[in-house]
């Protein structure tokens, strides 16, 4: 089967799930088409930028989203489905869907769903608000929606995306990839994320300045980077927590693995954003489970469906950086109970959430769609 992944941003750092995800198909053929490429390039993947989409042509496509850039292209790799990545990439797509006569899919996977419609206008971005204002094109023509956590397929259903053409599919990760590794001799916690109110980088820094009473030897590692960056740096030194944390800024895959190799545990305290904007799953939780590492998450999103609680993490309230705090405690406090979760984080990991498995199950939701 051949297979045109749609995403207008190609390659950025943060979303590295995507080419992932095609690569890891069984059978079928990808082709990756985008607008413009955000990072490096997967050298294993063919894609497809529109060479002269700039200028006049560039502002067209935004306002109208033409066809035009992407159909030979896409007509050339007897594409037979395309697989859009986010409802607004989706909607951008539809046009093209509808000139080849092919279906459309589009996975939801978290901001897509959840922010309001509001806060969508507000923006003045003009994707966004095109989406705000067109969105229902989407939900009427679409041929199908994945959503990436039971939590989204929820939340697309209050949105009004048509029962009948959902469902629910957990994208994966290579666990192949991460060897677990003993603790290092210090406390280590890890936070991967992007520096947005989302993910709930303060209330980390928070539980550091309570818990290094006990344990002023902890550090941590802050991979990531975003709008609050700067903010959150002067929050650290405020608490006067700055000397235990690095902020590394966005890292290359690699180089994330080698961090969460023997850290005391992976942090993500998600929360629901004042637009409303809430966590698809976490990725970065089923890699670092992958890892052996325990995990840290607050009851949100789809972060429950990553964590077995108590078995192999623990989740706390959202913004309650004390219950962080004690839950950071447990584990350091307790090495049999970390090492325990650990193995059980390891095994879910790679029962339930191996790229390969999944990646077979996507293409049984393509052959489904196509027939």
């Amino acid at each position: 089967m051949q297979v045109t992944v749609y995403r207008l941003q190609l390659f950025k750092p943060s979303e590295g799930f995507i080419a992932g995800q095609a690569r890891a198909l069984p059978t079928a053929s990808p082709q990756l088409v985008g607008r413009s490429v955000f990072g490096s390039p997967d050298p294993t993947l063919p894609f497809w930028i529109p060479p002269n989409l700039k200028g006049w042509s560039l502002g067209r496509f935004i306002l109208t989203s033409s066809p035009g850039p992407f159909e030979g292209a896409v007509r050339a790799h007897r594409a037979q489905l395309i697989h859009a990545h986010f409802s607004i990439d989706g909607l951008y797509a539809l046009p093209l869907a509808r000139r080849l006569d092919c279906p459309l899919i589009t996975t939801l996977h978290g901001f897509d769903v959840t922010t309001s419609k509001e806060y969508l206008l507000r923006s003045g971005r003009p994707a966004l608000v095109r989406y705000a204002l067109l969105q229902d094109r989407l939900k009427s023509a679409g041929a199908h929606f994945i959503c990436v956590s039971r939590y989204i397929y929820d939340a697309a259903l209050r949105a009004g995306f048509p029962e009948d053409r959902l469902s629910v599919h957990y994208i994966g990760i290579n666990t192949a990839e991460f060897e677990p590794a003993a603790p290092s001799d210090s406390p280590r916690l890890v936070h991967v994320a992007r520096l947005v109110e989302k993910k709930g980088t303060r209330y980390v820094i928070e539980a550091i300045a309570h818990i290094r009473r006990k344990f002023p030897e902890i550090r941590a590692d802050i991979i990531g980077d975003g709008p609050l960056r700067r903010s959150l740096r002067e929050q650290a030194q405020r608490l006067g927590v700055d000397d235990c944390i690095c902020f590394h800024g966005v890292q290359p895959h690699n180089r994330v693995r080698a961090m969460l190799k023997g850290a005391t545990a992976l942090v993500l305290p998600s929360v629901t954003a004042k637009s409303g904007d809430s966590e698809g799953l976490g990725l970065v939780l089923l890699e670092a489970s992958a890892a052996g590492v325990p995990v840290i998450g607050t009851r949100h999103g789809g972060i429950p469906e990553a964590i077995r609680e108590n078995e192999s993490g623990l989740l706390v309230p959202e913004r309650d950086s004390g219950a962080i705090a004690d839950a950071i405690d447990s584990l350091i406090s307790n090495p049999s109970l970390r090492a325990r979760m650990g193995h059980a984080a390891r095994k879910l990991a790679c029962e339930s959430f191996d790229i390969h498995t999944q990646s077979s199950k996507l293409e049984g939701i393509y052959h489904r769609v196509c027939h």
